[in-house]
């Protein structure tokens, strides 16, 4: 379990690395998802270190939502001034997502069942 938390961070700090030096507004957690993503792509399958760290950690991940309503209840000021901008932009991002998901799926089915 500890080899796939090491991977967890290893690409955290990659992720990290990679928007302090470029300047890119993305946050680090997000860049070093994108490597792993890009990882577990061209090794082609999860390495089990990392399957039982996750086994252990999609049932907390509703844990990770609890700062996030914390921030709400926080900035309640912010959230009166800007609730209906933030409110159609969640809207419009769920929609697009739910519309897109699909075909993201479909192009990755067939990627996979082509190399098969």
């Amino acid at each position: 379990m500890l080899v796939g938390l090491l991977y967890l961070f290893l690409f955290q700090l990659f992720g990290h690395i990679t928007v302090v030096l470029l300047g890119i507004p993305i946050p680090s957690p997000v860049m070093g998802l994108v490597y792993l993503f890009g990882f577990l792509l061209i090794r082609g399958h999860i390495p089990e270190p990392l399957v039982k760290v996750a086994s252990v950690l999609l049932p907390l991940l509703p844990l990770f939502l609890i700062p996030a309503s914390a921030g709400i209840i926080e900035h309640g000021a912010l959230l009166k001034q800007d609730g209906v901008a933030i409110a159609i932009a969640l809207m419009v991002s769920l929609t697009v997502t739910i519309l897109m998901t699909p075909y993201i799926f479909s192009f990755f089915a067939r990627i996979f069942n082509n190399e098969s």
